[in-house]
């Protein structure tokens, strides 16, 4: 009787871990699945920023002033008038 009692106490021992293991299995699955929604929602927000961060590198580059091209000033052009031969 004695050993009939020890082999069903080890076997409920037994039950409770394989519960145990189910368990601990479906809480793994839940927090997997929580974790998946996460990363989506991560590089859906990380698309967004690249995008918005390329909008106000684009707009820095158009507001940046542009580079001034100084020429050496250059002397007017004379005008050269045809001389007149007035003959007498």
């Amino acid at each position: 009787m004695e050993t009939l009692k020890k082999a069903w106490n080890w076997l409920l021992g037994k039950t409770t871990v394989d519960e145990k293991i189910k368990e601990t299995i479906t809480e793994v699955k839940k927090e997997v699945s929580e974790v998946k929604a996460a990363i989506k929602e991560v590089k859906v927000a990380v698309k967004k920023a690249i995008k918005e961060t390329s909008d106000v590198v684009d707009v820095i580059q158009k507001a940046a002033p542009k580079k001034k091209r100084y020429y050496a000033n250059k002397k007017p052009a004379t005008k050269v008038e045809p001389k007149v031969v007035v003959k007498k």
